[in-house]
Order: C-alpha cells, then sequence, then structure tokens
C-alpha cells in the first residue's frame, strides 16, 4: 500500500475549528470528552469480552454533530497518548476537510478506487493521523463494501490503538449500515431538540438490522453545552 504522509492542521478561518477539542477547550467540554473516551474504553465487542477499537460515528440524519464528534473523540484518544487514526468515510458530504482545512486532491476514495496512492495526514503533537475522503465518488456504497476498504480498516486496526471511522447519516444512506458491518462498535450521535425519538429508533433499528454493535449514544447540544454519553442497554427511547 502506497503511503503519502502530510501534516494536517484544524481551520482558523470557520466556526468549525471553535469545537475541535483542543488546550484552550473549556473545563466542561474537556471533561465530557474524557467521560466519553472512558465509556468507550469500557465498550467490548458483541459477544465477547475483548475491548473495542474500531468505532464508526454516525447519526440518525445529517448536520447532527457526528462529524465534529468522531474528530473530537479521535483527539481526545491521542490526547491520552493512544495511536489514533482518524478515517473519514463520509463520501456524501466530507465534513472533516472543513474542520481541518484539508484541501488534498486524494484520499480514501481515490485509494479505493485505486487511481491515487493513499495520503495519510499527521496532526501535531499529537499521535493522530487522518484520512480524508479526497475525490466525492458516485458509488459511495460499493467502496465501503468493497474488500479493499474492509483490508485497510483491519491494516489500521494493527497498527493503531483506536480508528475511528465517520460515516454518513443511518437514515439517509446505506453506507454507515454497511460499515457497522466490519467496526468494532458504533457510536451514534443525537442533537438534543432536534433529533426525534423516531428517527433515533430507526437508526437503531437499521444497526439491528445488520447485527451492528451499538455502543452508546453520544447527545450533544444540550443546554449546558456538554455532550452526554448513555450506554446503550441503559436507553430508552419513546
Amino acid at each position: 500500500m502506497k503511503i503519502k504522509t502530510k501534516k494536517a492542521e484544524a481551520s482558523q478561518n470557520n466556526n468549525f475549528s471553535n469545537f475541535l477539542l483542543n488546550p484552550g477547550s473549556s473545563s466542561e467540554i474537556k471533561d465530557s470528552y474524557i467521560k466519553l473516551r472512558t465509556n468507550l474504553m469500557f465498550c467490548t465487542k458483541k459477544g465477547s469480552e475483548e475491548s473495542c477499537k474500531v468505532f464508526a460515528v454516525s447519526a440518525a440524519n445529517k448536520a447532527e454533530g457526528k462529524s465534529i464528534t468522531a474528530a473530537n473523540i479521535a483527539i481526545s484518544f491521542a490526547m491520552l497518548g493512544k495511536k489514533t487514526i482518524l478515517i473519514d468515510a463520509d463520501m456524501r458530504s466530507s465534513s472533516q476537510r472543513k474542520l481541518w482545512k484539508n484541501r488534498s486532491q486524494a484520499g480514501l476514495c481515490d485509494f479505493l478506487a485505486k487511481v491515487m496512492p493513499l495520503e495519510i495526514y499527521s496532526v501535531e503533537d499529537l499521535p493522530l493521523s487522518i484520512v480524508f475522503t479526497g475525490t466525492l465518488p458516485y458509488n459511495p456504497a460499493e467502496l465501503v463494501s468493497s474488500k479493499k476498504m474492509t483490508d485497510f480498516v483491519k491494516e489500521c486496526s494493527e497498527h493503531y490503538d483506536y480508528v475511528i471511522i465517520d460515516t454518513p447519516a443511518l437514515n439517509a444512506y446505506a453506507d454507515a449500515q454497511i460499515v457497522s458491518t466490519y467496526v468494532d462498535g458504533v457510536i451514534l450521535v443525537s442533537k438534543s431538540g432536534v433529533t426525534s425519538s423516531k428517527d433515533l429508533n430507526e437508526a437503531i433499528e437499521t444497526l439491528e438490522h445488520s447485527n451492528g454493535n451499538l455502543c452508546g449514544i453520544v447527545v450533544n447540544n444540550i443546554k449546558d453545552k456538554k455532550t452526554s454519553f448513555f450506554n446503550f442497554n441503559k436507553v430508552k427511547i419513546g
């Protein structure tokens, strides 16, 4: 696998970067992600006592904060000294590019389509690597279900402590459901006051149909501006 390594940086020219976890983040935000990270470290694979290390992050619908959550989960693990890779597999609408001010012409899609070598970006002062989408394709579902994709995720799991995969909304596309079949666990993001219980239940049922391992639900946009994590087996939605 041919790899090009480059430097990544958070964008300073848009509102997205204000939400990225960093040393200057408020204590409330830091504490929320520390708690979330700790919960994820105790998540286990389905039918096993082995800890999860490959997580897909999705949401019921678009614009519910799953990309920012995925980025901050990856940053949080890296801040702990864990070698982490963030993979942007949202081939429908890549927000990670905006978060990290990336203008790469090559990325995951180009690699999977065998068009260009894979480009992996490194974040300064953190053991964090990022793979961006690259050229958005016409066949995202086919690419994420390909053997090349599953082999790539497996290879990442062998070289990194944690693998975080940003995926499209579950209720809009099949991509996240497909990815759920070869990751250790799925994190579902819900936006307080926006995500309806009907939509959230639909997303959960979609994961159940593919036998996905739903580790928990992250609720953002709550009044005290914290991010809450609920272990799935303790959550009742209605």
